[in-house]
Formats: C-alpha cells, sequence, structure tokens
C-alpha cells in the first residue's frame, strides 16, 4: 500500500508540472526538485552489457485442443446418478452420468410405436400380396399396401435414427466419456436440471499425454521469434528441471488489450507432471547480439506501443522516449539513452502520468 509520504511528493510533483509551459512529451522535465523529493526515487544507471543469448517470454500449459472433448446433453432431463469427480482419470465409454429425461422416454416411445405400425404394414402387405396372386384383389390396393409399408419403414428408420443420436433407454440416458482422459471441468450435481439447449458444457476430458504451452511475446519482441526456434522452459512446481522444444505454431495476431502475440510449443507429458494452466517460464535461443545498453526491466514505461523511461538529471526528471531491441529476464536492451544515464525504477508510471499531463 502506498504509504503519504509517497503521494504527497507525487502530488507536489504535479503542482510543479501544471505551472510549467506545454513541452514535448519526450522533453518534459521539472526543475529544483527538492532534495526530499529526489532522496525517495530509486534510480538505476544505464550500462553496457553484452546481450544473452535467449529472449523470455512467459506461458502457462494447456491441453492439446486435438485431444481435448467438451461434453454436452443432447436430451433436457435431471441428474439422477453423478459418478466422477473433478480430476479423476476416466476411460473411454464410460458412464460419467445418468440422466432421466422425457424426451429420450418419448424417443423410446415413438420407436416402439413405430416398430409396432410396421408390423401391421408388413401383415398387410403380405395380406394384399396373396389376394392380389388369387385374383382377388386389385393391383392397385396391392400398391397402395406396399406404398403404407414403405411410409411404416421410413418412419422406423428415422426414429432409430433419432435414438441413435441421442442415445439411451426408455427413459434412461448416460452421459459417457468419448475418449480417454483426466476430467478437467465439471459443471453439474447430483439432482441438476439440464437442457438440451444449455450452452455451457458439463463435463471437458483431455488427454495429457501431449501438451501445449502457450507463451506471450510482447510487441518489441515479435521480430525475434521464428518458427523452429529452439526454447528451454521451467516450471514454478519443478523450477530446476528443464523441459526442451520448438516453437511449432505462431499465432499471427495481436491481442489488443495486451499487445502481445502467441506461440505455442508441443511438449510430451508422459508423467502426467505438467498440469493444465501452470506457469510456465520460456527461454527462446537467440544469436547474440553484442554489447548494447541496458536497464532495469521495471524502468519501461509502455504506452499507444511505444516505450518510455523517466531520466534524472541532477534535479532534473524528464521522459525520455526509447526504442526496446531485446528483454532478457529482468534486463532490457534499449537504444535512446547514453551510457550511465539514471533512469527512475520506482513509481515511474505516476511520475510519467504528471510529466506529461501538459
Amino acid at each position: 500500500m502506498k504509504n503519504w509520504y509517497l503521494y504527497s511528493w507525487i502530488g507536489l510533483l504535479w503542482v510543479m508540472v501544471s505551472c510549467t509551459s506545454s513541452q514535448p512529451m519526450q522533453q518534459q522535465d521539472v526543475s529544483a526538485v527538492s532534495d526530499s523529493i529526489i532522496r525517495h526515487l530509486q534510480t538505476a544507471k544505464v550500462s553496457l552489457d553484452k546481450e544473452d543469448g535467449y529472449v523470455k517470454l512467459n506461458g502457462k500449459i494447456v491441453p492439446d485442443e486435438s485431444k481435448e472433448a467438451k461434453i454436452f446433453a443432447l436430451a433436457s432431463g435431471k441428474i439422477s446418478s453423478l459418478n466422477v469427480a473433478l480430476g479423476d482419470y476416466v476411460q473411454k465409454g464410460q458412464v460419467l452420468a445418468v440422466l432421466q429425461s422425457s424426451e429420450v422416454a418419448n424417443t423410446s416411445n415413438e420407436l416402439a410405436i413405430a416398430k409396432a405400425d410396421l408390423a401391421v404394414k408388413e401383415k398387410s402387405v403380405k395380406a394384399q400380396k396373396e389376394l392380389f396372386d388369387g385374383g382377388l384383389a386389385t393391383e392397385r390396393e396391392y400398391v397402395e399396401a406396399e406404398m403404407e409399408y414403405k411410409k411404416a419403414l421410413a418412419a422406423v428408420s428415422r426414429t432409430e435414427q433419432v435414438a441413435a443420436i441421442t442415445g439411451g433407454d426408455k427413459a434412461t440416458y448416460w452421459l459417457k466419456a468419448p475418449i480417454s482422459g483426466f476430467l478437467l471441468e465439471k459443471n453439474v450435481t447430483n439432482n441438476s436440471e439440464i437442457r438440451q439447449d444449455n450452452a455451457i458444457n458439463l463435463f471437458t476430458i483431455a488427454d495429457l499425454t501431449e501438451v501445449w504451452v502457450i507463451a506471450n511475446v510482447y510487441e518489441a519482441d515479435i521480430n525475434h521469434i521464428q518458427l523452429g526456434d529452439s526454447v528451454v522452459m521451467n516450471t514454478l512446481a519443478n523450477p530446476k528441471k528443464n523441459y526442451v522444444g520448438k516453437i511449432d505454431r505462431i499465432y499471427h495476431v495481436l491481442d489488443p488489450a495486451t499487445r502481445t502475440m502467441q506461440v505455442r510449443v508441443s511438449l510430451g507429458n508422459p508423467n502426467n507432471e505438467l498440469k493444465p494452466e501452470m506457469f510456465v517460464t520460456m527461454k527462446v535461443a537467440q544469436a547474440p547480439m553484442g554489447k548494447a545498453l541496458t536497464i532495469p526491466s521495471r524502468a519501461l514505461i509502455m504506452e499507444n506501443s511505444r516505450y518510455y523511461v523517466i531520466v534524472r538529471q541532477q534535479n532534473q526528471l524528464k521522459i525520455q522516449a526509447i526504442e526496446l531491441l531485446n528483454r532478457s529476464a529482468d534486463k532490457a536492451y534499449v537504444q535512446g539513452l547514453s551510457l550511465h544515464d539514471e533512469v527512475v525504477v520506482n513509481e515511474q508510471v505516476f511520475l510519467y502520468e504528471a510529466l506529461s499531463s501538459k
């Protein structure tokens, strides 16, 4: 929680800025800031370092979409039996829940009626055939009986197809696992009322023998990422273990909210130690580009897809536009600063808002 003193000197800074004339944003500054305010600023000097041979990305584990199944009920009804719990491993064909459904009962009843009608029509056409052969019935009567039989046969076929789609028998409908895997979602409880048009899936099952790592790439790093780049990954659960892979897909779409693009790495997971939603740090191998000016990553300020820092020069603060060349761990490689410049690394967003207000 910010202390009152911090807000007081930010407020003082705002007043001082409001009293100055308007200047271009990257040159906006505040002169003669009091020593007490300056003492509370944390700064870091720009240094010259050799670039690391990787780009660091953050991401998470997600299921392989081609090995994931979302399960919906194809009939309305009431859950009478729930046989699984979240996180269970289920086999293909295993019954997850049992639903008592009037829709299934109606379909079963319609099928029984259609089959009974078919049996009657079958006997009728046989009788008409015998009468026709014996000259006791006209050809028209025989043809009409045959047409009625074919209609009854079509009605049975249609009702059987409906029953096959929904499944179930009499009033009972079984929700079964279409694949083997772990139960990742369970949005139903015993005695729940289920609607056929429910937009929310009841269960999600995923085969986790292979998973995806989806990582976010900042806009400034997009040109450093290529399809097939080798990566080394670590998880919070097992930070000392390296998982090695390659970028096998680049999603060429930028999220307007986060200004990031996503990339994917497929990983084998034979021991199921990689769980969906696990946080992952990823290092993408890059060829070193020699030495460059570096500052702490936490000093960066981003607005409208551009990067800025707050530079302190004696008793002056100014916003400086920079170009981000690369980012690795807690370091940012930049252009637009001079060696040994001092950049502010605490509360710089508040300072930026104050300095850019005029």
